[in-house]
């Protein structure tokens, strides 16, 4: 990695020093520490992001009736991890969805979101008045709804494990918010596809944090349109060195 290296280029060279040199069975949250902390650094201009770009090409979009609630830039992808931005807009979400066998780091650069989150818990039985409708039952989980948790730019940055907060829906609470995620592995076609969830409204008589999930179809009002990534090169980057400064 070359000495003047940028945050954005550090921070992508943490993430392939973690997740590209060992197995994420071994990844523990005290390993992460150094990319979490480099995470905690990362600002919009880091990336070359204004949002105002994204404001005023959307009001022409909107125009036409061709605004996405959600942007994506793609900002480095390999087979250990992808970065990304995504700007999410008034009334758009990241609906509820999983990472299956992943980990996440999500750092808010722009504006504020809320993220509600949800670890699978030991399947619990549902009340017995439960039914639905059809010859067969959905697929069921059992989960905690863990606290809600709110993050602005100025705050760190959100951490999701393989096991911990795996399932997670993100709203904004300001007109355009925007946030650098991480994650590792990718998403693949084999054993990593992204699956959507939406929570019954029944809860646990003996534990009010437990509730269950049942999975749904990709919602319609859930898609992505393109915004180019301008910030510093990060392919190829000098993955091969063991400097991580």
């Amino acid at each position: 990695m070359p000495k003047m290296a940028t945050p954005i280029q550090r921070l992508a060279h943490l993430s392939y020093k973690i997740f590209g040199s060992q197995s994420n069975d071994i990844v523990t949250k005290d390993k992460l520490y150094p990319l979490i902390q480099s995470m905690n650094e990362i600002k919009a201009g880091d990336l070359n992001f204004d949002p105002n770009e994204v404001v005023t090409r959307d009001e022409a979009l909107k125009m036409r009736g061709d605004m996405a609630p959600v942007t994506v830039m793609n900002v480095h992808q390999n087979r250990h991890f992808t970065m990304a931005v995504f700007i999410v807009k008034t009334g758009g979400s990241l609906p509820l969805h999983d990472h299956p066998n992943m980990f996440g780091l999500l750092k808010v650069i722009s504006g504020s979101v809320k993220i509600t989150s949800y670890t699978k818990v030991d399947p619990q039985p549902l009340p017995k008045d439960v039914q639905f409708p059809g010859a067969h039952s959905p697929y069921i989980l059992t989960v905690k709804r863990n606290q809600d948790v709110i993050l602005a730019d100025s705050d760190h940055c959100c951490f999701l494990s393989p096991s911990e907060g795996n399932f997670h829906e993100i709203k904004p609470l300001t007109d355009v918010a925007a946030f650098l995620d991480i994650l590792a592995p990718p998403y693949n076609s084999m054993d990593r596809e992204c699956s959507y969830y939406k929570e019954l409204p029944l809860h646990s008589p003996d534990h009010e944090d437990i509730c269950w999930l049942t999975e749904i179809s990709h919602p319609r009002s859930y898609w992505c349109d393109v915004l180019n990534y301008k910030g510093p090169l990060l392919n190829p980057i000098d993955y091969s060195s063991e400097d991580s400064s």
